[in-house]
Order: C-alpha cells, then structure tokens, then sequence
C-alpha cells in the first residue's frame, strides 16, 4: 500500500523547472533515474492553463529493499496500473494517506496534501507505441531495436510541483528529514554552491560529433510507401494515416544539455525529460493525449502545420491560410470525431463537448491547428480504461486507428519504440496527464565496442540502413578525439498522408519538423 507524503511550500521566486529539477533532482550518474514534466515559464500569454505546473522528481521509493519501480512486458502493463491505483484506494481507506504527525517545530510538514495540485503522489512513467499492441490484436511484423522498455512506471521518494501562476513551490518526501534536504540544496543553488547554478558547458566539437544526421529511411523508400498508404485510402481501407520516418546521430552532448537546448529553441507546454538507467529522453511535445481530472477528462488533437512567418504580418497571413484551407480543416474535423469516439467510449453518455475547435497554437518553427474535447468518465469506468481508449493518439495514427496500425506496422521499417507513445503521471486519487511523445529525442551511450548498450544484435549487424554508430567505432572515438565518448540520439518525424497527398512534399513536410532537434544538436555539436 501506498504511503503519504510529507509536504512543505516555499516561494518559488520565479525559477523554472528546469532550474529546480537541476538543484533537486538530477542525478550524478548516468544509471540515476529522475523525471522533469515542464511547462514553459514565463508562461506563455496564449493558452495559459496549459502551462500553469511542473513537476519534477528524483529516485524511487525503496520499501524493505525494494525500488518502487516497474517495466512490464507487453499484457502486463495495464494491469499493472489498475494493481497500482487499487493500492492507492486501498491505502486512502485505511489511512495510510492519512496526514503524517505534525512535527515541533516551525518548519514542520503540512498536514494535508494539497488537494488542489494536480499531482499529489503517485507514479510517474511512459508507455511505448508499442503498447498498443496490448489494448488491440495487431500483426507482429517489425521487432523494436531500441534498448528502452516498452513501459516504465516508478514511485518517487521525492518531487516537486511548481506552480508557475501563484509562484509557490511545493516539495514532497517520504520522510521528514527530506524535505529539510530538498530545501537546504534549493539554498545552496540560490548561493551559487548547487547543481542548478554550475552551467555545464557542451563539450567541445569533435570530428565526430559533426557529423550529419543519418536518415534511416531514404526518400525513395519514405515516397514508396506513402504511395502504397494513398493506395489503401483509394480501396477505402482508410481515410488517412501517418507515416514517420528515424533519423540518428551521434554527439559527444549529454541528454540534459540536449533538452536543455531544446527547450531554448522550442518551449512547449508537455515537455519532458527522463533520465534512466536506458538511456535519456528528451521531449518537447505540444500535445496532451488525455488529462483526468476530478473524473473530467480531455484530449487535445493537434492537426494542420504550417512553417513560422519571418514577419509578424507574414506568419498571420499563414495562419489564416491554414484556418482557411478545406484539406487541412476536412482531416482536421476527421481526427476530432475520432477523438469524440473515444472519449465516448468510456464518458457519460451526452457529456463529451468540442469546447475548443481549430485555435491556432505557434511553436519556434511551425504553426498548429488544435482542439479540445472533454467528456466526463463514466462512474463505472477507471482512470486506466480512458487510457486504453484513447491510446495511442489518432493523430499519430489515423482514422481509422486500428487499421492505421495495421498499415503502419506494414509500411514502416521498424516499430516506433518510445516515439508516439505518451509519458507523463498517474496520480494516486485517479488523476492522470499524459503527452504524445512527438518532437521527441532519445540518447544512449556507446559500450567500449561501439555498439549501443541494449540495441538489438540482429538490427545493427543485419541491416546496413539500420546500423547503429555504422559511421565509426567508438574504439576510433577514441582514437581520433580527446573528447568524451560518444552518444547516439534518435529521432523521428512524419506526415499526415490523405488522398491526394504528394509524396515529395510529405518527405519534405517530414523532415521540417525535425529542425528543432536537428538545430539543438547542431548547436550543441558546434559550440
């Protein structure tokens, strides 16, 4: 069962999340787990609500030796969550979320939780593209060849919620004495003596962390199966669907100073970034897969890009043009009925309301059109059969879902892995907010013989496209480069293709929306 937290706020005097996730919880070696959920602050002035927390966290819980931590394998995994939020339940009703003893002194623990964050304790984690395989019957044609785990869940001893708009920062321990630790580095950080204030530099270019990116799918290839995708809408198989593309690359930069660059370049409102004995992941997602609060939930379907203007008249004439176009308005209202479908599955019945339809959000590089559709959960439906529901996003799968994944898992060289899955927290009470793991990155270190630790033997010896660090060894890393080991960051992008999609500019439109990731890396490769 489950235990409380112990509580204490402070003024949060304009840090960021990335500022205070540095200074609390950010491990100092590379097999140390801790997680940061950031919004943007200064909150950004259009769309407020969707930035108002972060979150941040350090290691699990350890109980009688025990890391609270969890990777179940594929038809496991939802059962695990319905184990853990039971736990939660069970540990409300015979109080073991009950308020820990006051404590003598004036710097004591809150009683209570604060009731009204969204996150009050619970579990933080991510669920691979791939676990749609357990919520649907799907053929297994393509095997995975990246070394994370298809879901990861944990506990954590310790967290952290900002909130951006009243400016007070809220920390949470298993134990008294942790929250005296949290705020006495908080202290050293505002001295000067912390983590959060020592600024580590990129390390320097060298010969091989200059090099390009690697596409693993050519344009050919990419253009051939967009073909054969248009040729299942001719056959009425499908309406649309999305088709992504990998890229790799390789560089001598950590993955927090990889997300710290990014969200220089390209703040979004469900970032994140992961830090685990895997790897890293590094996200600047836009999107929200779906958000349960008080048995209130959400999702919010991102469909129709455009490219920045380089004026401010320029970039509003293409936003009108994108709210003007039939296409893109036509697959927009598509993906939005598909949403309504699935939050109907599991909302009261006349309760699910479009309450927001085809706003235009701006990011660093591209223009969006968005909606919102809300519903309220069923009485007798959980906070796990709203995920299964609505996962993975039909925007990144088409419509319909389950035969886009069908064709998906056909056309594409590999499975998605991480990518287009969603991360965020499981709260104890049944609240939930998870992203979609687009404008994503995910790194892993070299082993001493240039391979990627975990990385499928089969893939990188196999298939000369698909072979991981092909470009040098890390023996020659060595050799060549008094600089640090390398490390490999993967990325991937796609398209929406529809019925009269042209197969050049899909490739092109694909390869647009990596520019973020490429120029944080790029920016870190030549610093």
């Amino acid at each position: 069962m489950t235990k409380a937290w112990y509580w204490r706020s402070l003024p949060l005097e304009k840090r960021t999340g990335s500022e205070v996730f540095a200074a609390l919880f950010r491990p100092s070696t590379t097999t140390g787990i801790a997680t940061l959920l950031e919004s943007p602050y200064p909150t950004p002035i259009e769309h407020p609500q969707l930035s108002r927390y972060s979150i941040c966290a350090g290691a699990p819980r350890v109980i009688d030796g025990v890391p609270q931590m969890w990777t179940p394998a594929l038809g496991e995994v939802f059962p695990l969550l319905e184990k853990l939020l039971q736990q939660g339940d069970e540990g409300a009703g015979e109080m073991n979320f009950s308020p820990p003893p006051l404590l003598p002194n004036a710097q004591c623990p809150m009683p209570n939780a604060p009731s009204h964050l969204p996150f009050n304790g619970g579990w933080l984690g991510w669920l691979g593209y791939d676990v749609a395989w357990e919520i649907e019957q799907l053929p297994t044609n393509k095997i995975d060849p990246l070394p994370f785990p298809v879901a990861f869940w944990y506990e954590p001893d310790c967290f952290a919620v900002l909130d951006h708009a009243e400016q007070i920062l809220w920390l949470a321990a298993s134990h008294p004495n942790g929250l005296d630790e949290l705020q006495k580095n908080l202290e050293k950080e505002v001295e000067g003596q912390g983590v959060g204030n020592k600024g580590e530099n990129p390390p320097p270019c060298s010969l091989l962390s200059a090099l390009p990116p690697l596409f693993l799918t050519c344009q050919s290839d990419y253009e051939t199966s967009v073909n054969q995708a248009k040729k299942y809408i001719q056959a009425g198989d499908i309406f649309q669907t999305n088709l992504s593309l990998r890229f790799q690359a390789s560089t001598a930069a950590s993955g927090w100073e990889i997300y710290q660059a990014l969200q220089k370049i390209n703040p979004s409102p469900f970032a994140s970034y992961w830090q685990t004995p895997w790897g890293e992941v590094m996200s600047c997602s836009p999107e929200r897969l779906v958000l349960l609060q008080n048995r209130q939930a959400q999702t919010r379907p991102i469909a129709g890009t455009r490219s920045r203007g380089i004026t401010p008249e320029q970039d509003m004439q293409l936003a009108q043009d994108l709210l003007s176009n039939s296409k893109e308005r036509a697959e927009h209202i598509m993906l939005v009925d598909l949403e309504r479908n699935d939050l109907g599955r599991v909302c009261e019945w006349g309760s699910v309301v479009v309450d927001e339809l085809l706003t235009i959000e701006r990011y660093s590089h591209v223009m969006h059109l968005v909606s919102n559709i809300q519903g309220t959960l069923k009485s007798d439906r959980t906070t796990i059969d709203l995920i299964r529901a609505t996962f993975p996003g039909g925007t990144i799968t088409g419509c319909p879902k389950i035969r886009c994944m069908e064709i998906i898992e056909e056309l594409e060289p590999v499975r998605r892995s991480l990518f287009y899955g969603s991360c965020g927290y499981l709260d104890w009470r049944g609240n939930l907010d998870l992203n979609i793991l687009i404008r994503t990155l995910l790194l892993a270190p070299m082993n001493e013989g240039g391979v990627v630790r975990g990385v499928r033997e089969e893939i990188t010896s196999s298939s000369p496209t698909l072979r991981v660090g092909a470009s040098v060894s890390q023996k020659e890393a060595k050799a060549t480069s008094p600089h640090p080991p390398l490390n490999i960051v993967w990325g991937q992008v796609g398209a929406g293709i529809v019925a009269d999609s042209d197969p050049e500019k899909e490739w092109y439109e694909s390869l647009h929306k990596a520019q973020a990731q490429l120029a944080a890396l790029k920016m870190l490769n030549n610093h």
